[in-house]
């Protein structure tokens, strides 16, 4: 009595991954009607699990079709945006962290770093 599988679910397209969709909820409201007169129906759990699958591979490939459409953009929605932690994300950037204000430039010109050769 095994179910669906997902890398089988995987190759289908999004039409035939809602018929089937359709198909495991219908087949789910039987086996409810069932249940009533036969207490006993282990088939219900796979079936549920089934439209569990499926759902899961519609909304992965949806979410997939929206990371290419924001691929290469500014700004993207925050539920595709790197989770990371809070610190992480309100840190510097490098280009930031790397910038010198006009002062510190100049001063940098003026007065370089010495090189010390030491003998030996």
């Amino acid at each position: 009595m095994a179910g669906v599988k997902a890398y089988e679910l995987r190759t289908k397209s999004k039409e035939q991954l809602t018929s089937q969709l359709v198909d495991l909820k219908k087949e789910l409201a039987e086996l409810k009607v069932q249940k009533l007169s036969k207490p006993s129906l282990p088939k219900i759990k796979t079936v549920r699990k089934d439209i569990a699958r499926v759902l899961t591979i519609i909304n992965q490939q949806q979410r997939e079709a929206v990371r290419q459409l924001y691929n290469g953009k500014k700004y993207q929605p925050k539920d595709l945006r790197a989770k990371k932690t809070r610190a992480l994300r309100r840190a510097l950037t490098k280009f930031e962290a790397t910038r010198i204000t006009e002062k510190q430039r100049k001063k940098q010109i003026a007065f370089p770093q010495r090189k010390y050769a030491i003998k030996a």
